[in-house]
């Protein structure tokens, strides 16, 4: 399961974040898989309204344009127990392995960020992700991507 999977969620991933991703990969046991990679506008969107307009809890304050998911800079990942997701409690230990993985790859942890996101990682940049949803919104999907590549720390 784990290589199939793990090449599945590589598909579509932006240059700039894909040596993130493979070496989490490598940095990984297998039990670690992920379970969200690129992400649509659409799709974007739609978890956006989950708990505004639709119902549901809230899942994300990243509208369309403003993730890096829409762009195939960032990934999710859980725990996987006989090929199910396994959702581990904020406060379980096993978070330790991939917030070490990721500080060890050179990716953005959202167990750090001020609304913690643990599943999730990204490529650092050096501006929001939401300045680089209000480029897109001005301006369009290649003046985004063009802020991305100047914008990278990596």
């Amino acid at each position: 399961m784990s290589e199939a999977r793990r090449a599945k969620f590589r598909q579509g991933l932006h240059h700039l974040y894909l040596p993130i991703y493979d070496a989490l990969c490598a940095e990984l046991p297998e039990d670690w898989q992920p379970f969200w990679g690129v992400r649509t506008f659409d799709e974007q969107a739609q978890i956006y309204a989950q708990g505004r307009t639709l119902p549901g809890a809230i899942v994300t304050d990243a509208e369309a344009g403003e993730s890096p998911h829409n762009y195939g800079c960032a990934s999710d990942w859980t725990l996987f127990v006989d090929k199910k997701p396994l959702w581990i409690a904020l406060n379980d230990s096993r978070w330790a392995a991939y917030q070490h993985a990721c500080a060890n790859v050179g990716a953005r942890w959202g167990g750090q960020f001020k609304h913690q996101d643990r599943y999730h990682n990204e490529l650092p940049i050096n501006v929001r992700w939401a300045e680089i949803g209000e480029n897109y919104k001005s301006k369009g999907l290649n003046a985004a991507l063009t802020m991305i590549e100047r914008s990278t720390a990596v």
